[in-house]
């Protein structure tokens, strides 16, 4: 497969695809916060997306529709980062980081599909590892990458800053997950942590489709076997 396809066009159009699940799966939700189950629909404040995957009889379309989307990134950032590897293509320090950097997030991506299957009210615990090794897996990958694209010229700089300020929010968001509120607190407490994940997801989105411009001039300016 051309290396324009898995690093610049199947991003985008993976992204757009888990964009229309999940707000289908929105749609779809029967009801139901962690502090009030006799709530209707879904609130944009007060429900983790994570909501949506719920088993329950009532809401199986959502939790069809939510396990797609994250199956849909998943598999599109296994695949993305097994190919981005090929760009590290030297004997440098700065490549072999860049390779492990890509590994982290093949390994993040793994556990976004994991996350998409551990319904949280059956299998609590195994979801929150999930969550945690997601984020922290992504968080490795992000700086490793952020260093090995500064130091390699033929990487736009801007591009690597990219990265860099991708890392800086989600540690940001894994000291939330940490040490932050718990939801289980107060109505506050929730909002709160809603609205910081809902923060984190939509900083992914953008990042994907910086990255692929990124992604896209780079091939460009260098040849790469695919």
């Amino acid at each position: 497969m051309p290396l324009q396809y898995s690093l610049v066009i199947i991003p985008r159009y993976a992204i757009c695809l888990f964009i229309l699940l999940f707000c289908t799966s929105i749609f779809f939700y029967s009801g139901g916060t962690l502090h009030n189950p006799n709530t209707i629909g879904y609130s944009f404040t007060r429900n983790f997306f994570s909501d949506l995957g719920i088993l329950s009889e009532e809401n199986i379309v959502s939790v069809i529709l939510f396990a797609a989307g994250l199956l849909v990134v998943g598999l599109n950032f296994i695949l993305y980062f097994y190919n981005f590897m090929k760009l590290f293509n030297t004997d440098s320090l700065s490549s072999k980081i860049g390779k492990v950097g890509s590994i982290f997030g093949i390994v993040g991506a793994i556990f976004f599909i994991i996350i998409g299957f551990t319904p949280h009210n059956y299998v609590h615990d195994s979801h929150i590892i999930a969550v945690n090794w997601a984020f922290r897996s992504f968080l490795i990958a992000s700086m490793f990458l952020f260093y090995s694209m500064l130091k390699d010229s033929r990487f736009d700089s801007k591009y690597a800053i990219g990265y860099l300020i991708f890392s800086l929010l989600i540690f940001a968001y894994i000291i939330i997950l940490e040490f932050g509120p718990s939801p289980r607190d107060s109505d506050f407490s929730l909002i709160f942590n809603v609205i910081a994940q809902k923060f984190i997801v939509l900083v992914f989105i953008l990042s994907v489709f910086y990255q692929s411009f990124g992604n896209a001039s780079f091939l460009t300016q260098n040849k790469v076997p695919s």
